[in-house]
């Protein structure tokens, strides 16, 4: 059975701070993604798991609501 959550997407203001932060804590390389003005920094992910982003631009605002979290509709 799939994982119910597949993808998420941390909301950051400033994303080189943001992915310093999380390579440090979790002693990973995240790999850089920009798309026009939306700047992503991405967590490794195993076959089959789950996986997310860190995620600077005008649709990413951070707040107490906490991360985006998409999950999969059905097999």
């Amino acid at each position: 059975m799939a994982n119910a959550i597949n993808w998420f997407e941390i909301p950051v203001v400033d994303i080189d701070r943001a992915q310093k932060f999380y390579s440090n804590v979790f002693s990973i390389q995240m790999q850089r993604m920009d798309f026009g003005p939306v700047k992503m920094a991405t967590f490794p992910m195993d076959s089959g798991g789950v996986s997310g982003s860190l995620c600077q631009g005008d649709w990413y605002k951070p707040s107490s609501e906490g991360v985006i979290i998409y999950l999969n509709g059905g097999e």
